[in-house]
């Protein structure tokens, strides 16, 4: 019997094999399957410079809303 471990692998290959083959083909559902299988992964990008993830960082910044935001606070505890 195979080692569990090398059990997981295949099946960790196999669904990223999928999910990239269905991003591949257009699957509308694929693109969130993707960001999930990534993000349940940790798997992260780093935005250098003239990528399109750096032009999209760029798109999506906040910073000039900083003074506009709101910090949380824990509420009071019921001691």
């Amino acid at each position: 019997m195979a080692d569990l471990s090398e059990t997981y692998a295949e099946m960790h290959e196999l669904v990223a094999e999928q999910v990239l083959e269905d991003l591949r083909s257009g699957d509308r559902k694929a693109r969130q399957e993707a960001m999930q299988l990534l993000k349940q992964n940790n798997v992260t990008a780093t935005a250098t410079e003239g990528s399109t993830l750096k032009k999209l960082q760029n798109k999506l910044d906040f910073s000039n809303l900083a003074d506009k935001v709101i910090p949380l606070t824990p509420p009071p505890s019921a001691s």
